[in-house]
């Protein structure tokens, strides 16, 4: 990364010696965001070949959901969006390192929020004990964020979780496939389901039993 810093820096000096508007200053612009973004790409790239070792507690994830949320409260603002948390009663706590799956929920309330129209809610909802969708007879804690946006098509819920596909102007496409490896990770299971016109529904399964952190 520390090329990537030098060429920003270099770029940034040449645009103080500029006025703010006119064409120089935008192409100049244009090639920050751009840094940026291969600064976001180089970074993601890193946390999929080189992922944390995971740090558990049995926690409840309703806290760790809520402060995934509060992370977002200036981006749901701007897209005059609202985020509602509902945990179940007795959802009992589950073992997992907070600071990774708050990362997994910023990142999906982000992408939620995102395909969101003004005046919407993202929905996050908490319930369990449930047996898993593994049918291995474990029992999970489930936490689905739905959205009533657009919705996804079909052909590309195929290749959702896969590196570098994104259908966001600038985006890296990294995002949801570190997403998926951290709760694979924590043993736990990632799905989709949308249609289409009615919204998007992304549901994590975390299991009550800590696996010790997969590989």
């Amino acid at each position: 990364r520390n090329p990537l810093t030098g060429i920003g820096a270099g770029v940034q000096y040449l645009a103080r010696s500029l006025a703010k508007e006119g064409p120089e200053r935008e192409n100049l612009d244009f090639i920050l965001r751009e840094i940026k973004r291969l600064d976001r790409i180089v970074q993601d790239l890193f946390d999929i070949t080189h992922p944390r070792g995971l740090q558990f507690r049995t926690t409840p994830v309703a806290e760790t959901i809520r402060r995934a949320v509060e992370c977002l409260e200036a981006l749901m603002q701007e897209r005059g969006v609202q985020a509602r948390v509902e945990a179940a009663p007795r959802t009992p706590p589950v073992p997992h390192d907070d600071d990774q799956m708050q990362q997994v929920f910023i990142n999906l309330i982000k992408n939620a929020i995102e395909a969101s129209s003004a005046g919407s809610e993202v929905r996050i909802t908490v319930d369990g004990p449930v047996p898993g969708t593994s049918g291995a007879g474990a029992k999970v804690v489930t936490v689905r964020v739905a959205d009533s946006g657009a919705g996804i098509d079909p052909e590309h819920l195929k290749t959702i979780f896969e590196p570098f596909f994104t259908t966001k102007p600038g985006g890296t496409g990294l995002g949801l496939y570190i997403t998926h490896d951290i709760v694979k990770r924590h043993g736990g299971n990632l799905a989709v389901a949308s249609e289409p016109g009615r919204g998007t529904t992304f549901t994590v399964e975390l299991p009550l039993e800590s696996t010790g952190g997969l590989s």
